[in-house]
């Protein structure tokens, strides 16, 4: 739009409102100009006053658009905007179309910003080594190859230009507050690019952030050096002080976070957390939880959950791994370094610095102030296939989401932790068949544990594999496929599985990797079914097939018959585990107290997890067989 001054009749009209300037001359407007919609204001500086025109609604209280009650200096006031009850002044600002700023203290930029981008985050090492810039679009899996890449020198500098670069665009000496953002009832902003659609409400102080689109920040919230991805929540006095907060995630009720990386859907409440990377879905929600020096993603941490990562005199230098889908239990301690394999529950207190990445789905529980590990007993449990059910439906992130996330329970990275969970299992009995408890270095397994622990892991390889192989036969899928034993390493970078050797080569965009995975998985599986189970994909007759089927119906019922003894725990009345807390009118009351608060197990929530895979399990089978029967 075209910018002229004001007429004298138009500077009349405004001062005549109680506005004032020394230098009118420095206050241009866009035509229509509505002299009527500026009240009380005095302008200071070069200012941009556009349109005031229409109304805008901040819930059911119409505003008028336009500028009342503020002091403005050098800033940009965009079409139909709503300014009002700044209590200090707003300096170096551009207001966005639409947007209502309210009740605010102090909005301002007193020197060049990037608004949060290109912050050095220290994750993991709080001592440095493994930091990470941020910026507006980071992605989990951008940040996991600069976290954990660093044998790889010229990978890394070349992901951090690319980030400096885009850093360097955005400086600059305004702060933004884009269209449609609402800001109100809010302390100090300094530095801050609030995005288009965003909501800042009650905030108490906002410094060299970002604050994405769709996202909320909301009652004395301070944050800075941050920033929020879209439709993100940070609100009700959350602290969060060089941080990036992941699409649709929520860090809330006082949850205080100090240089940690937070990516998509997870959910911080009431804890703290220092230096973690925060894969999707990462859940912390009680008071005495600490999170620090720690990489997770679909991980649940319980109450008084705590890490150490000051082992030495050397400073807090250390961390640890937990494998996707790891718990940790009520109270449970973890000296750094260690690492827990994918899936698994961690009770107890442990400081001998356990690795047990090649076991997945344990149980790794403190017994007289040793760690003991349970291998695969977790593959029956029902909990575990009800977070596989749940993530995928609780996605809140918005379209087109950047993070990738590979959501199913068995894929080739856990697939490869399997077979190095039955070769690690193998070689301990055979290389010790005497002992009733193998001592592995920095952990025990009973005998009795260990032997089927590998006949578990054994048969999860297998209906992975299987399953995989019958539902391509059963879509009409060609079988053909690149059968290679020494396929690679797979990786889990935050939340996406993808062979080591690729993601080096450049991360793939989502629509990329959707189109990709299909063909890299029906490799590796077919791979493995050749390596392990001696069946070639590329010549495969109905007599194998009908053999393969056989095997995997029973290995399923195997499981769903695990899973199904779980599930029933949780409904047991005749179990004071279940309903210990019920009948407070007396024994005879307690049965039914229960069955009116819980009911049975055949109108639940897991009940219809278990039928859906039942009903899953018959489709397929009925599908294979109408195909070696025609």
């Amino acid at each position: 739009m075209q910018l002229r001054q004001l007429t004298q009749n138009e500077i009349n009209t405004l001062t005549h409102q109680g506005c004032r300037s020394n230098e009118w001359g420095r206050v241009t407007v866009c035509d229509p100009f509505f002299a009527d919609r500026y009240r009380d204001v005095t302008f200071i500086g070069d200012v941009e006053l556009h349109p005031a025109e229409t109304e805008i609604a901040l819930g059911a209280l119409p505003l008028p658009a336009g500028v009342y009650n503020a002091v403005v200096i050098s800033s940009v006031i965009g079409r139909g905007a709503h300014v009002s009850n700044i209590g200090n002044y707003m300096a170096d600002c551009s207001v966005g179309e639409k947007a209502i700023v309210r009740n605010v203290a102090t909005i301002e930029c007193p020197q060049p910003s990037t608004r949060g981008n290109g912050v050095e985050v220290e994750v993991l090492s709080e001592t440095g080594g493994r930091e990470v810039p941020i910026y507006y679009g980071l992605t989990a899996q951008q940040a996991w190859l600069i976290a954990m890449g660093r044998h790889d020198v010229g990978l890394v500098a070349q992901l951090k230009a690319d980030i400096a670069a885009k850093t360097a665009e955005i400086k600059g000496l305004r702060t933004i507050i884009g269209a449609g953002a609402t800001v109100v009832n809010t302390g100090y902003i300094s530095g801050v690019e609030i995005k288009p659609r965003a909501r800042v409400n009650g905030a108490s102080r906002l410094v060299n952030g970002t604050v994405g689109e769709e996202a909320e920040v909301g009652t004395d919230v301070i944050a800075v050096d941050f920033i929020t991805a879209r439709k993100s929540l940070v609100d009700k006095a959350a602290r969060i002080d060089h941080v990036f907060v992941g699409e649709g995630s929520c860090v809330t009720n006082g949850f205080s976070a100090h240089h940690s990386l937070i990516f998509s859907n997870c959910i911080l409440e009431n804890g703290e957390s220092a230096a973690i990377f925060a894969g999707p879905y990462t859940v912390s929600m009680h008071k005495a939880t600490l999170l620090i020096g720690g990489m997770m993603s679909m991980f649940n941490a319980g109450s008084g959950a705590n890490q150490s990562n000051h082992l030495y005199k050397s400073g807090p230098c250390h961390h640890g791994v937990l494998e996707r889908g790891v718990k940790l239990a009520s109270d449970a301690y973890v000296m750094w370094p260690a690492r827990i394999g994918a899936f698994s529950t961690v009770m107890g207190r442990h400081k001998s610095h356990p690795d047990t990445s090649s076991l997945p789905f344990s149980y790794v529980v403190e017994n007289n102030g040793s760690t003991q590990v349970i291998p695969a007993i977790a593959l029956g449990n029902i909990g575990i296939a009800r977070d596989i059910d749940k993530w995928p439906r609780r996605d809140r992130r918005p379209a087109p989401a950047t993070d990738i996330i590979t959501y199913p329970l068995f894929n080739p990275y856990i697939g490869n932790s399997l077979v190095e969970g039955i070769d690690f299992l193998t070689q301990l009995i055979a290389s010790q068949p005497d002992k009733a408890e193998y001592n592995c270095g920095n952990f025990t397994i009973r005998k009795s544990h260990a032997e089927r622990g590998a006949a578990l892991y054994r048969d999860a390889l297998f209906n992975y594999l299987a399953t995989t192989l019958l539902q391509r036969i059963a879509a009409g899928n060609p079988l053909s496929a690149t059968v290679d034993c020494v396929s690679g390493e797979w990786v889990d970078a935050a939340g996406m599985t993808i062979p080591a050797d690729m993601i080096t080569r450049g991360i793939p965009s989502p629509g990329e990797w959707e189109s990709l995975y299909p063909a890299l998985e029906w490799n590796w599986v077919a791979s493995y079914l050749l390596s392990q189970f001696d069946i070639d994909v590329n010549h495969l007759d109905n007599s194998t097939i009908s053999d393969i089927i056989d095997k995997w119906q029973k290995i399923n019922a195997s499981f769903d018959a695990m899973l199904l003894a779980d599930a029933e725990k949780e409904f047991a009345t005749d179990s004071p585990l279940a309903t210990g807390a019920f009948g407070l009118f007396g024994a005879d009351t307690r049965e039914t107290d229960f069955l009116n608060v819980r009911g049975r197990l055949a109108g639940s929530s897991l009940n219809a997890l278990l039928t859906s895979r039942t009903r899953q399990t018959a489709y397929l089978s009925h599908s294979i067989t109408t195909f070696l029967n025609r």
